[in-house]
């Protein structure tokens, strides 16, 4: 892991307790986390006023997302748009031929250009995710169960996008898109019944906005750990 990696797991830390904080008003670092066996992370002993809310961390590229609700089943993802070192579009899709239906591949590969092929790719994977960690089931759920059929993305937001499981559509789950900075950040939220015009309230920070009040690296031996990494590989 390297320095950079590190400062995204910890902005999702902080993005976590800051608003386990603001629901119940204890302090950020009084919570005990631990995670499941798919590895999604849950309060340990939560107080009532946090023992419904669902939540979820991801972080890639450049950025850390973190979503949580009290009334719908919840999971994020976050995904740069960028073509693994030595290899081409082709090859990286080939290593992934069965986590999509044929449906799905059809729309990926519809672009008459490479980098359209990746963005739709990402797209698609980056949905796929996002509704696994939320039913919390991880990629151990067969992503061919799950068909997505994308909305239009219009400045960069799309609302629209929907799920078909095992072939039947399923309108209990809704799917905000974001498209930023050659970034996806897809928001899962499932198991409630929604209105046309509910959608998921977002708030950009940057690094700076989470440690205001916080210090990350006040233990001085996870400071140690953080400041010999390498920023990038």
């Amino acid at each position: 892991m390297y320095k950079r990696d590190a400062k995204q797991s910890m902005a999702g830390r902080l993005m976590m307790r800051s608003c386990f904080a603001q629901l119940s008003g204890e302090t950020p670092e009084s919570f005990h986390l631990s995670r499941d066996e798919s590895g999604k992370p849950y309060i340990v002993d939560p107080s009532p006023s946090l023992s419904l809310l669902s939540f979820n961390v991801s972080h890639a590229g450049d950025y850390a997302a973190f979503a949580a609700s009290t009334t719908a089943k919840i999971g994020v993802d976050v995904m740069k748009v960028e073509l693994r070192r030595n290899t081409s579009v082709q090859q990286f899709f080939s290593h992934m031929k069965r986590q999509f239906t044929d449906f799905e591949w059809q729309k990926i590969r519809s672009p008459a250009t490479d980098r359209g092929k990746l963005v739709n790719f990402y797209r698609h994977w980056c949905l796929k995710e996002s509704y696994v960690k939320a039913i919390g089931t991880g990629l151990k759920f067969g992503l061919q169960r799950i068909q997505f059929d994308l909305g239009d993305l219009e400045n960069g937001i799309c609302k629209s996008t929907t799920v078909s499981v095992d072939g039947v559509l399923d309108l209990n789950w809704k799917f905000e898109e974001i498209f930023q900075d050659n970034h996806f950040v897809t928001i899962a939220m499932g198991n409630v019944e929604f209105s046309p015009e509910d959608r998921a309230s977002v708030k950009l920070l940057n690094f700076s906005d989470l440690v205001v009040s916080e210090d990350p690296l006040s233990d001085k031996f996870y400071f140690a750990s953080f400041d010999e990494k390498k920023e990038l590989p």
